[in-house]
């Protein structure tokens, strides 16, 4: 080996030597540390070398969260992150100085139950915090049972259900229509966490911001009367007063009524088969006998309703109808007969003929059978939801629809598709309607039929004349014919009133 090449590898030994000298003198002198980097929301905030330590502390000083919520353990917020890492350099924060950081910034959590409630008809959800996950199967239950008996419910669980044809209730189908997913999770303690099923089934029923009042029963109170005067549906008592069975229920004076709009967060469908004895409105006719004095206005055949064993089927949801009914079958069980009303010659005034009283005139608007599905009044759950008319359902697509009495058709709108659905503003979401002026400023309307409309606007038509067909045009879910009667033109100002009277 020449000189040079000696001196070159002398050299590179002496450097190589020396680095490991150096490098061993300093790891003697700094080892490496292992320790805990803790973040939250993404923010640092310090180093620590004991994970369990932070745990510990957080878990001592919250005694007031656990007396709260009677529980045995208190955790770290959702967002804190704790990172295992290395350094040379004695990083290490005050324990107590990370707690107080992560106090000022988040809150702690608890151990439960997550459970988010997913909307099909759209991508809203929300969700429910418990930390029994029974405190919401619970709920649910009571929440169930404000539609329905327990025992009905009960029975279709245990698959015990009546004889339809003995005058039982079948029910099918029951669903709640949301998806829900029930989470195991820390939550938040700034979260509304429940702990009783009765708290979380009231929220479930009347909406998680309801507000309720009490009312004094007062002399002469009923359910319905009070459901009135709060703009209510009876059935919306009923929920919020369950020791209360039906609207027949008698009130005791001095008694408090829990008086709250139903908005239930949940849908609960279900469907029911249903035998149901229906009475069948008569028509009113009248007729002349010109032998009695002008001012002779006397019943001489007193009506009386007809009565039909009616076998159906419908589907709701919370109670109310959300399709059409379908019957199934029926049989007559009493014959209506009209009432007749008879009156004296006519009289006449300077040559004009009078107007006779048309309120002794009124025929049924459809063919039967028939069920009327909603009446009128405040049908809707959520308060305030005035229903002009009733619905009438049951009767085919496509059959008659009838004239109520003779009078002059001032509206037409035919523009809409035959089959609607829930929410269509077609037609202001009457759907196809035709409104006819029966003089002394009575009106009547009719909606959701066909757009096949068999009379135009200025035509006189008279009592049982087709005026079109059964639809559900508009904002339907079913066939039905929606009947309205006012004083004063309906699409202008008009004074809606029951159509029942018509026929009473």
């Amino acid at each position: 080996m020449k000189t040079k090449d000696k001196i070159i590898t002398v050299i590179l030994c002496l450097i190589i030597f020396c680095f490991f000298f150096i490098y061993n003198s300093y790891e003697k002198n700094n080892d490496v540390k292992k320790l805990y980097k803790v973040y939250l929301d993404e923010m640092y905030l310090g180093a620590i070398d004991n994970r369990d330590s932070l745990y510990a502390l957080i878990d001592n000083k919250q005694q007031a969260i656990k007396e709260k919520y009677h529980v045995e353990s208190v955790f770290p917020p959702n967002g804190l992150e704790i990172v295992e890492a290395y350094s040379y350099k004695d990083e290490i924060s005050n324990l107590e100085s990370i707690y107080q950081k992560i106090e000022e910034i988040q809150d702690f959590t608890i151990h439960g139950y997550e459970i988010t409630i997913q909307s099909h008809e759209n991508e809203d959800s929300f969700n429910i915090y418990v930390l029994d996950k029974e405190i919401f199967k619970k709920a649910i239950k009571e929440f169930i049972y404000a539609f329905i008996d327990k025992n009905d419910f009960d029975n279709y669980i245990l698959g015990n259900q009546g004889d339809l044809d003995k005058g039982g209730l079948i029910y099918k189908n029951m669903d709640i229509l949301e998806d829900i997913i029930i989470k195991e999770t820390n939550i938040s303690i700034n979260e509304k966490i429940y702990e009783d099923s009765n708290e979380l089934t009231q929220h479930l029923l009347f909406g998680f911001n309801y507000k309720e009042q009490n009312y004094t029963i007062k002399s002469g109170d009923t359910i319905e009367s009070v459901a009135d005067h709060f703009e209510l549906n009876p059935q919306e008592i009923l929920i919020a007063n369950p020791k209360y069975s039906s609207k027949d229920s008698l009130l005791t004076i001095g008694d408090k009524l829990m008086i709250a709009y139903v908005i239930p967060e949940l849908s609960f469908s279900y469907t029911i088969n249903e035998m149901e004895e229906v009475e069948q409105e008569y028509n009113k006719e009248t007729i002349r006998d010109n032998t009695k004095p002008s001012n002779y206005n006397e019943i001489t055949q007193a009506g009386v309703t007809g009565l039909e064993l009616i076998t159906y089927e419908s589907t709701l949801i919370n109670g109310e109808l959300s399709s059409t009914v379908d019957i199934i079958k029926y049989e007559k069980i009493r014959e209506k007969v009209d009432q007749i009303t008879t009156k004296g010659k006519k009289s006449y005034s300077y040559t004009y003929e009078t107007f006779d009283n048309i309120g002794s005139g009124w025929t049924w608007p459809t063919v039967g059978p028939y069920i009327v599905t909603s009446e009128y009044g405040y049908r809707s759950l959520g308060g305030g939801k005035q229903h002009n008319g009733i619905d009438i359902s049951g009767t085919p697509w496509g059959s008659n629809i009838y004239a109520a009495n003779d009078g002059v058709v001032t509206y037409v709108y035919e523009n809409c598709p035959n089959d609607g659905y829930y929410g269509s503003p077609c037609g202001s979401g009457y759907g196809n309607q035709v409104v006819i002026n029966h003089g002394e400023n009575v009106y009547t309307i009719y909606a959701h039929i066909m757009n096949d409309v068999r009379v135009s606007v200025g035509q006189t038509v008279r009592k049982g004349q087709i005026i079109g067909y059964m639809a559900d045009s508009g904002s339907s879910t079913g066939t039905h014919l929606h009947f309205g009667v006012s004083t004063g033109d309906p699409r202008g100002g008009g004074k809606f009133y029951n159509p029942r009277t018509l026929y009473r």
